[in-house]
Parts: C-alpha cells; sequence; structure tokens
C-alpha cells in the first residue's frame, strides 16, 4: 500500500479535530505511531518505494523517464504512431499536476519525523531523521527544477519558488517562497541531513549521497565553488570510482543490482509485478529512435565509444536499461562544467578527458587547440548564462548528453541552458515546445485550496 492507512486516517482525524496535536486524536481501532520504530516506518515505507521502483518524488521511477526522456530531443519524434510515449510537454501538463500534489504527501511524512524524532538520541531516530531531511530536499530540488523557472542570480530574489513547510500542520496554507529562499531552503535541509553523519545504508541517503545531491542543487543554481569544492571532495573521498571501458556495459546494463560508480538508484529490489511493470515501461522508453544528431555526437567510428555499443542497436533504437540514478560521471561532468565557467580550462578539460578515456577506446585527449568548432543548427546555443557556447562547454555538454542518455537529464539541460523553443510531426500535426513549457503549471487543485499561491506564466484555468 502506498501510504499507510493509519496515517491518512489519522490526518483525517486532525482535520476534524482542528488545530490538535497529531498525537492526541486517536481513531477507534487503529495504531498512532508512538515509538521510534513506528514513526521510523514512515521513512522505510518511503524506502521501499524506491527500491521497488514505485518512487516518483524522490529518486524517480519509469513514469517520470517516459515524460523527462520522451518530451526532451534525444528521441525522434516523428515516428509516433502507436506509442504511448510522449513527444510533446503540453500532454503531460495534468500528469505534472498530479506529480506536485503527490509530492508533498512525501513531504508530510518527512515533517511528521522530524517533528516526532527529531533531537532523540537513538541510532533508529537519527538515521530515520537524516533520511528525511535528505528526502525533503531531493523533493525540494526535484520541485525547484521542474516547477520554477531557471534559477538566475540577478532574478531568484523576485521570482516564485516552492512554499517553504517547516512541520506538519494540515491547516498550514503557505505561499511561495522565491526562489532564492527556496535554494537556501533546500541547501540547509541538505545541511541537517549531513549534520547527522549518515552512514547506515539501509536508510539509503548515506554522506556521499546526500552530498552528490547538494552539488546537484548547487549546479542548478551556478553556485560554481560550492560544486567544485562538493564534487571534490566525493571524488576524493567517497571511494567511488569511473567505470571503466571493460566493465562499463554490465554497470549501465544491470536491471536490479546497484554496479560499479552508481550511487543511488530506483528498482534496485525485483519482483514478479514490479519487473512486468519494468519491461513494460522499458519497451515504451525503447519505441522510437535515437535522433540522428544524437548519433553524430559519437563521431565515424561510433563503435569505439562503450556508450554507443551498450546503448543502441543498428536501428538507432536504446536497447540501454533506463533507470533513475546518480553516477560518479555526473560528478565529474558537473566538476568539468564549473570549472569552464570559472576560466579554469586546463581542469575543465582534465576531468572530461578523465571520463572519455573510461568510455571510448584508444581516445585521444582534448586540448584546447583540438576542440571542435562550435556547430551550428544545435538546439543549445547559450549556457546557463545566457552567453554563446564555446567549443569547450560544447565539448562538455555532448559528453554529458551521450553519458546521461536516457537518465531523465536532456529535458533540464534544455531547460537549464536557454528553454529553446522547438516543433516536432506527428501523425501530419505540429506541435512547438514553448518557452512556459518547460516550467510545469502549479496543481489547480493547490491553487483551489489556497488562492495566495501564484500560478506560473503561460497556464489558465
Amino acid at each position: 500500500m502506498r501510504h499507510l492507512k493509519t496515517l491518512i486516517l489519522t490526518m483525517m482525524a486532525a482535520a476534524l479535530a482542528g488545530c490538535g496535536n497529531y498525537l492526541n486524536v486517536q481513531p477507534q481501532g487503529e495504531v498512532i505511531p508512538k515509538t521510534d520504530e513506528e514513526f521510523a516506518s514512515l521513512i522505510h515505507n518511503r524506502l521501499r518505494e524506491i527500491e521497488g521502483g514505485g518512487d516518483e518524488n524522490v529518486i524517480g521511477n519509469m513514469d517520470v523517464l517516459m515524460f523527462l526522456e520522451g518530451c526532451a530531443d534525444n528521441l525522434d519524434a516523428n515516428i509516433m504512431a502507436g506509442s504511448n510515449l510522449p513527444f510533446f510537454a503540453g500532454e503531460e501538463i495534468d500528469k505534472r499536476q498530479s506529480y506536485y500534489r503527490n509530492s508533498w504527501e512525501t513531504v508530510r511524512d518527512c515533517n511528521i519525523v522530524i517533528d516526532n524524532l527529531g533531537g532523540k538520541d537513538s541510532d533508529i531516530a537519527r538515521g530515520s531523521v537524516s533520511a528525511a531531511y535528505a528526502m525533503k530536499g531531493i523533493i525540494y530540488y526535484n520541485l525547484m527544477r521542474e516547477f520554477c523557472q531557471p534559477y538566475d542570480e540577478a532574478t531568484a530574489g523576485s521570482l516564485p519558488g516552492i512554499p517553504l513547510v517547516d512541520n506538519f500542520d494540515i491547516s498550514y496554507r503557505p505561499a511561495r517562497g522565491t526562489l532564492s529562499q527556496t535554494f537556501e531552503y533546500t541547501e540547509k535541509l541538505f545541511d541537517s541531513a549531513l549534520a547527522l553523519k549518515p552512514t547506515d545504508s539501509k536508510y539509503m541517503f548515506t554522506e556521499w549521497i546526500v552530498k552528490a545531491y547538494k552539488a546537484k542543487l548547487e549546479f542548478w543554481c551556478g553556485r560554481w565553488d560550492n560544486v567544485i569544492s562538493l564534487c571534490t571532495d566525493i571524488i576524493a573521498h567517497s571511494g567511488y570510482e569511473l567505470t571503466p571501458v571493460s566493465e562499463y556495459a554490465a554497470m549501465i546494463n544491470s536491471a536490479n543490482e546497484p554496479k560499479g560508480e552508481v550511487m543511488v538508484r530506483s528498482h534496485i529490489n525485483n519482483s514478479s509485478e514490479l519487473d512486468w511493470y519494468f519491461a513494460y515501461t522499458k519497451g515504451y522508453l525503447a519505441s522510437r529512435p535515437a535522433s540522428s544528431k544524437f548519433v553524430k555526437l559519437f563521431g565515424d567510428n561510433p563503435e569505439t565509444d562503450v556508450r554507443f555499443t551498450s546503448c543502441l542497436n543498428k536501428k538507432r533504437m536504446s536497447t540501454k536499461v533506463p533507470e533513475c540514478k546518480v553516477r560518479l560521471s555526473e560528478i565529474v561532468l558537473m566538476l568539468a562544467e564549473a570549472y569552464c565557467h570559472k576560466g579554469d580550462n586546463a581542469n575543465a578539460l582534465k576531468w572530461v578527458n578523465e571520463l572519455r578515456r573510461n568510455r571510448i577506446e584508444g581516445v585521444t585527449d582534448l586540448t584546447e587547440s583540438t576542440l571542435p568548432e562550435v556547430r551550428t543548427g544545435e538546439r543549445i546555443v547559450t549556457d546557463c548564462n545566457g552567453k554563446p557556447l564555446t567549443p569547450l562547454l560544447q565539448a562538455i555538454f555532448d559528453e554529458r548528453r551521450k553519458e546521461l542518455f536516457m537518465e531523465g537529464d536532456r529535458w533540464f539541460e534544455l531547460k537549464r541552458n536557454g528553454r529553446p523553443e522547438w516543433w516536432v510531426i506527428s501523425n501530419g500535426l505540429k506541435y512547438t515546445t514553448k518557452t512556459y513549457l518547460y516550467t510545469s503549471p502549479i496543481s489547480k487543485s493547490d491553487i483551489d485550496l489556497n488562492p495566495d499561491l501564484v500560478q506560473n506564466p503561460g497556464y489558465v484555468y
């Protein structure tokens, strides 16, 4: 059962009782959480969802990938007939509203655990609270990327962010904080998780995984010095290493076991029901060929790149096991880009070459003099600061696109770097991804309940 029955009944009772304490009202015949173990069950229920591939809001699942990969430009969209895979962001608007609402259910559980176990000196309390802070931080990061406009330091203080909800209070109806407030709040959530020194792997979000997500947050918001510090620490001390060419295929196509450089991922456990769902949705994700522009990134001898041979067949169809995950390669790519934005081209090249040596047989390191010229006709033509791409930044973007193919990254790269407008043809009709569609609408039901919530531009009910 996705959410605990006792919690739902408790919330109903609390609503009827007004502003009473969470523990004050006990439905007849039901057990209200009181012990550390009972509150911890809220967290373990969420962790089981992640391991089973049923989580949508924290790490993500196959449905999330179907939206992100289907609506981006890694796959050809004009060969669409008969597939349920989306190809236009407008198709998914209603579903994204549900995603927004459902995210707050997980935040609710996290807040209940933090409220009731925070400050307790037991292993189960510390582990549960740390995981609660981590999951809440990841959800805020996910919500910020999807439901807020791209982060720009010059405008973040005036743009709407996400409502900041510290505690469990069923009657609370907060307005949206600013985008800068949302960043600062999310950063503190990760810091609160790290302050508890999470080491117990049964709570999943151990120190290095939390630092990886914090690095992703800093990266999204362009805090390059913080990105460099966090990524350098992870690479040097986490124990994770880039998976070499010889082991890449086994790592990237492992259906149920995290291998090599994979730090955290969904769908770890296997069961007949979940494996059926996994295979079903995987089929949809492989129903359209990879775009020709994406394939051309592998050059004239694509078979030398293990990402090509392990992830695509001769018909350009994806064979990669699509999973929401965090890998060390993403950490390396964030580090390379951060150095590039800081003007340290030597270190940027160092790290992009380090990745390439672990992906391409017989590769020659890139130098500033051998970097290809910036291509014309590409979707991304400016960086996150609105500046035209340089050859080095284009090379980093190319490696990121190849590396994180079918991992739900490309949509956010398009959003982060310019939100380009582009169109596709399906069944004789033209569909255009407008700039505003990169930012999903706040749930209509939430706005109906709370008139102080501001809707995102472009959406009218």
